[in-house]
């Protein structure tokens, strides 16, 4: 009986483990990678090669600025970005996927604060979005070659990762221990 239950167990993951495999193929371009990038790597990976460049990372930004920039005068005030946030929560609940939690503030907050509105204007130029999109780059940029791969997004997401939990937990980095003097 024991021999019976432990085959059909080995059978059962043997099959499930070659359905997730199935399911989660990479594509040609993963492959050359070595792991699956993130979606939202890949929608700045223009040609679909694996590596991302500065210039398709300054398209993306340029064409997400272009959706939100509804009213079309070079600038996306603080409605457009709350009407682009609302419309993007919306599609993802309607693809059945979990929504982001809203800003801290709730309702009063605008979502341009001093990172995103740099010159506290009120709105947000093309130019401010791409600098701001360039910064991003160059901070997951490591070794600063002009293209991010495969493992610079590891990285990048790995060091996000530790960075809210620590925010989580309420832990602060470590102060490097200053030199010793000679």
């Amino acid at each position: 009986m024991r021999k019976t239950v432990l085959t059909l167990m080995l059978a059962a993951s043997a099959l499930t483990s070659a359905a997730c495999s199935a399911q989660t193929a990479p594509s040609p371009a993963n492959q050359t990678a070595g792991t699956p990038a993130p979606r939202a790597a890949m929608r700045q990976d223009a040609n679909r090669d694996g590596v991302v460049t500065r210039a398709e990372a300054i398209a993306q930004a340029d064409a997400r600025f272009a959706q939100m920039d509804t009213d079309r005068d070079g600038r996306v005030s603080a409605g457009e970005m709350r009407a682009y946030r609302t419309a993007m929560r919306d599609r993802m609940v309607a693809r059945g996927r979990d929504a982001p939690v809203p800003p801290p503030g709730g309702a009063k907050h605008d979502g341009m604060g001093r990172r995103m509105d740099p010159n506290r204007d009120g709105s947000v130029t093309r130019e401010e979005f791409q600098a701001r999109a360039l910064k991003r780059f160059d901070r997951v940029d490591a070794n600063h070659d002009g293209r991010i791969d495969a493992t610079e997004r590891a990285n990048a997401a790995e060091m996000r990762h530790v960075d809210r939990r620590e925010r989580r937990e309420g832990a602060t980095r470590p102060v490097p221990a200053p030199a010793p003097a000679q």
